[in-house]
This record gives C-alpha cells, sequence and structure tokens, in this order.
C-alpha cells in the first residue's frame, strides 16, 4: 500500500465531493445515492484512512478524517455522512480481536453499524447467535459487513453485561427498506433484520469496555497508530458530525452571500445587498459561522493533543465537554440552515435547490444520538459536579 498523505487525502476528498454534489438532488428523491458514490471512494481508497498499515491501511489520524467530511460536506451533508462513516468505522474494527481485525480488513469491504443494542444475542460455543431488527444502517448498501448492538456478557472480561457491536456479513441479513425521513434522506439509512445467524468471538466488539480506552482487544496491536491513541467516542463523532456541520455552514454561508448581492427585490425595489436589514442578517449568520469554525477548531486540537500523548482513556468531565462542544456546533450549523432558507425567501425552499437540502441534513443531524444538545449540556453540567456523564461520551 503507497503511503497517502494528509494533503492527498483532502485533494480525494474534492473530487468526491464533487461526485457526492452531481447527485445530490436525485440522491434525496431516491432516498440513498447510486453506486458512484461508493466507486468513488473506493476509487480514492478513503476507507482506508485509520485502518493500520499492518492490515493495508493508511495509518493517518481523526484530523485527516475530520478535514475529508468537512470537504465533502461543502458539496453534500449525506456524501459527507456516508464518506466519512466508511474509514470511522474501520476504527472500532481495529480494535476487535486479532481474527477479527484480520477477516474483516482481508475482504476490503466496506463497514457500516448500529450501535442500538436491541438485538437478542444467544450464547453457544465459539460466539453468539443474534437475532432482530435494527434501523438507521448509514450507508449499508454499500457494506458487506455491519456491526449491530446487543447486550452480551462476555466471556474473560469483568465488566458483566454490557453494549456490544456483533459483526455479520450484511448478506446474511435483509435489509429493510424504510428509509423515508425529512432529511438526511440520501444517507440510504435503512434497517436490517437478522434470524439465528451465528457469529464468532472474534468478531464481536464489546463497546462498553472501550467506550474510551481505545486498545484492541487480544493485543497484537502497534500503540503508534493514530487510531489506538484517541478515546474512541470524542475522535470519532468530531471527524464525522461536527466536521460536516462545519463543511456544510461554510458553503450555506457562501450561497448566503452570493445570492444576497445577486438578489432583485421585486416588489420592494433596489438590490438585496443594499439594504442595511440585509447586510444585519447576513454578519449574523456569518458570526454564527465562525463560532462553529472556533469551537470546532478547539475540539480537533483537543484531539491532536491527546493523539500525541497517546491519551487513550480521560476523565469523563473531558469526554462530555466535548460532547457538549459538538452538539452545540451541531444545533447552530442546524440554525445556519434554516435561517439562511428564510433569509433567502420561497425560492430558497424548491425542491432541487441546495439550500433546502442542506437544512433539512442539517437538521437530521442535529437529531443524532451523538448530537442532541439537551443531553450533552444536561450531562456536562453533571460531570462539573462529579455525577455520572454522558452513557456515550
Amino acid at each position: 500500500m503507497t503511503a497517502l498523505t494528509h494533503d492527498e487525502a483532502i485533494k480525494r476528498a474534492k473530487y468526491v465531493g464533487k461526485v457526492a454534489e452531481a447527485e445530490l438532488f436525485d440522491a434525496d428523491r431516491n432516498g440513498r445515492y447510486s453506486s458512484k458514490l461508493k466507486d468513488a471512494i473506493f476509487e480514492t481508497q478513503l476507507h482506508r484512512l485509520l485502518r493500520p498499515k499492518r492490515y493495508g491501511g493508511f495509518g493517518l489520524g481523526y484530523g485527516t478524517v475530520a478535514e475529508v467530511a468537512r470537504t465533502v460536506a461543502q458539496h453534500s451533508v449525506s456524501g459527507a455522512w456516508v464518506v466519512s462513516f466508511m474509514p470511522l468505522h474501520e476504527g472500532w474494527v481495529a480494535l476487535l480481536p486479532p481474527a477479527g481485525r484480520e477477516e474483516i480488513f482481508a475482504t476490503d469491504e466496506f463497514v457500516a453499524d448500529i450501535f442500538f443494542p436491541i438485538g437478542k444475542a444467544e450464547v453457544v460455543p465459539g460466539g453468539v447467535r443474534l437475532s432482530g431488527q435494527w434501523n438507521w444502517g448509514s450507508g449499508i448498501d454499500f457494506c458487506g459487513w455491519i456491526g449491530l448492538g446487543a447486550i452480551i456478557d462476555l466471556p474473560g472480561t469483568t465488566a458483566g453485561p454490557q453494549p456490544c457491536l456483533v459483526t455479520i456479513k450484511v448478506a446474511e441479513g435483509e435489509i429493510i427498506r424504510n428509509w423515508d425521513t425529512f432529511g438526511s434522506r440520501a444517507t440510504g439509512s435503512n434497517g436490517i433484520r437478522v434470524e439465528n445467524v451465528f457469529v464468532p468471538w472474534q468478531r464481536i466488539f464489546p463497546a462498553g469496555a472501550v467506550k474510551n480506552d481505545a486498545k484492541p482487544m487480544g493485543g497484537e496491536y502497534d500503540p503508534e497508530e493514530p487510531v489506538y491513541r484517541v478515546p474512541y467516542m470524542p475522535a470519532g463523532a468530531m471527524a464525522s458530525f461536527s466536521a460536516i456541520a462545519v463543511g456544510a455552514s461554510q458553503r450555506l454561508h457562501r450561497e448566503l452571500h452570493e445570492r444576497i448581492h445577486t438578489r432583485q427585490r421585486v416588489v420592494l425595489g433596489g438590490k438585496e445587498w443594499e439594504s442595511p436589514v440585509a447586510q444585519k442578517n447576513l454578519g449574523e449568520v456569518t458570526v454564527w459561522v465562525e463560532q462553529i469554525e472556533a469551537l470546532h477548531a478547539r475540539y480537533v486540537r483537543q484531539i491532536e493533543s491527546w493523539s500525541q500523548q497517546g491519551t487513550s482513556l480521560v476523565p469523563e468531565i473531558d469526554s462530555n465537554r466535548l460532547g457538549a462542544w459538538r452538539s452545540s456546533i451541531a444545533r447552530t450549523a442546524s440554525q445556519v440552515g434554516f435561517r439562511t432558507m428564510e433569509l433567502l425567501g420561497a425560492a430558497a425552499t424548491y425542491k432541487g435547490d441546495l439550500v433546502e437540502v442542506f437544512a433539512r441534513d442539517l437538521f437530521m443531524l442535529s437529531l443524532h444520538v451523538t448530537q442532541i444538545y439537551e443531553d450533552h449540556v444536561m450531562f456536562y453540567g453533571r460531570a462539573q459536579y462529579g455525577l455520572s456523564g454522558h452513557p456515550l461520551g
């Protein structure tokens, strides 16, 4: 595998972003992207960004994944969601026991996941038998593997029953085409039904045990690989959702600036940009975008600092601080979306207008369990009093 630099990864992300934007409206109508986006991700090998080098990956860090996501998000929110998930889901594959890592990485197929631990896992010799139905499987049509949530009491651990990702081949389940939502439509987040599928222990990821401590099961890893040097959840959420919110907000800001400048107010007369009210409105949105850019940059610096120090386990107050930051970023980005549409008037509400799609998609991003503002700021407050933090960090 030829080495890949950060700058080259961003160059490839710009290409993938253009592919995503070319299908933006069709994908939104159809509820998923076509194979063109999948082919572009595979062609550019962006799914291998976090994968350890010993398994054919590039061994880059979460900062690179974040910049890739931000770059693609300037073209498509849903496209960036799918693109960023492909390397990020390999982040937890890298934490599986050695045999599980070898098995999945050797296929070089994309990996999806649904963390909600609602499946039924019956412990049997050598592993578990998994059954259940899960929703919200983003990018599932592109993937050969999917990790599905279930509560399991893993042998050899003292943590007791805990949420785990039980990894099956997508072909072993039945995809349920139930993705028909207000926004994030192009993510193709369909459900999957599984009936009595055997899964060996090597493909079971104990999410509870490694929520923060990003050390792989069974050893046999290079501690200098970036994927092992940061707390898993804070790093992964930054490199997808927060980065996407920033990139999409930057694109909306450019759209607002340009459209205000060219807009003629037929009824009121005059050019829109000459109006003090329009100037004030543009200034307001600009400040919002600058706020989330600054908070995201601070978030990235914290993750990079932990990576340099090899800090994979952090106190709850620190992980919950970052949870509050990213939920604030997501909420503000959603406000940018709808405020931009409001300021541009009814013309921006037509299907097939980028602002309309971005606004809906950013709203959906803000509703993701890792981004919900009320939850994360409440747990940040709790953590400041020494109480338990958010279950996801």
